[in-house]
């Protein structure tokens, strides 16, 4: 994905990986808010002070809870005792003046795991999210970092280890619509195709990327706009409880509040389906894109 300038989230980010290891950091979004670039853009401009072990599980196989202790100490000696070999790596790391980092990417690829997983390699998951705490909070040897697009997920592993007081939250979001605009003006496209696109699509990155890669601006948005009307009307189609789903929608779509105990089943699914996404730090449920709500209003308005 495409850097565009943060200059805000650059600094944030700058000032944790600098202060002393003291909490686990939930990097959090919608999906392909620019979270990993945002992240990669910080280390890179950090420089070789930093040790990062950057655990990216969209390229791994994620089977059972012994290949996830594979994907985080393979040809490390995990198979004795990974937890101590890898907090003795760490003591070596800040031996030679390096700052460890642990990134942990794609923290919603091990769902299948947690949730499907008989009770034991839940809590081998869990024992792995306690040496996160451990290397942080107590032993404050490294910085950790878990980015997830998947925030009911997030609140499903806090609530069965011990992340209570030892973690934070740093949401990474799309573009408001006024950078979004001066993007795009900076990136080529007239005022009116500029202007027209955010209305339409936001402060998407790879949306925005899609525009800019399109000679005709209103042609891709069209095109863009019935993928996700095709996206929503399917679901509604194959979804058990779619008057829940449409009582929600319409919620949403008249802006009162749609987060209670009877709606969260539904919500839910249709974050899962990336149609919906929740926000942990404000309590707040809202439509992933622009998109999906004008393909909302459109199908059920």
């Amino acid at each position: 994905m495409k850097f565009w300038d943060r200059e805000k989230e650059i600094g944030d980010l700058k000032r944790y990986l600098q202060s002393e290891p003291n909490a686990i950091l939930f990097v959090y979004g919608p999906k392909s808010s620019g979270k990993s670039t945002l992240l990669m853009k910080v280390t890179e401009e950090l420089g070789e002070v930093f040790a990062v072990y950057w655990y990216d599980l969209r390229e791994e196989l994620v089977s059972g809870y012994e290949s996830v202790l594979e994907i985080f100490f393979k040809e490390r000696g995990w198979k004795e005792n990974p937890f101590a070999y890898m907090r003795r790596e760490l003591e070596r790391e800040l031996e030679k003046g390096k700052r460890p980092v642990i990134v942990f990417d794609e923290l919603q690829r091990l769902k299948g795991v947690y949730m499907n997983s008989p009770n034991n390699q839940r809590s081998l998951v869990d024992e792995l999210f306690n040496f996160f705490v451990r290397v942080t909070k107590v032993l404050h040897l490294a910085h950790v970092l878990v980015m997830t697009s998947d925030t009911f997920f997030i609140e499903e592993v806090y609530a069965s280890s011990a992340l209570k007081n030892t973690s934070e939250y740093y949401l990474v979001d799309y573009f408001d619509d006024e950078t979004a605009f001066k993007v795009l003006i900076n990136e080529g496209l007239s005022e009116e195709e500029a202007r027209y696109a955010a209305e339409w699509i936001g402060g998407v990155p790879w949306m925005m990327e899609r525009v800019l890669s399109n000679g005709n601006v209103r042609e891709k948005i069209e095109e863009l706009f019935i993928v996700h009307k095709g996206k929503l009307r399917e679901f509604l189609l194959r979804c058990d409880e779619y008057e829940k789903v449409v009582e929600v929608l319409k919620g949403l779509l008249e802006g009162r509040e749609v987060l209670n105990r009877e709606n969260l089943k539904v919500i839910e699914k249709m974050a899962r389906e990336e149609i919906l996404f929740y926000d942990p730090l404000r309590g707040v449920i809202m439509f992933q894109t622009k998109l999906d709500e004008r393909a909302a209003r459109e199908l059920i308005g």
